[in-house]
């Protein structure tokens, strides 16, 4: 796995897995992340930021940071 953000034009959403089509160690990492895309609620932006108590945290933190 590679992060992009420790590059000399960071992208720090960027991340790329090395490794060439066919290798051991990608089809070991493909299985390991790709129940994530097939599992509701468990991949990217499974959490809903707008759920009440998401947004009683956010509303406390803001709060807190303010004062």
């Amino acid at each position: 796995m590679r992060w992009r953000g420790d590059e000399k034009l960071p992208e720090e959403w960027h991340f790329q897995i090395d490794e060439k089509p066919g290798d051991k160690k990608l089809t070991r990492v493909a299985a390991k992340i790709r129940p994530r895309d097939t599992t509701p609620g468990t991949g990217a932006g499974a959490t809903d930021p707008f759920t009440p108590q998401r947004r009683r945290n956010a509303d406390a933190l803001a709060r807190a940071q303010a004062a």
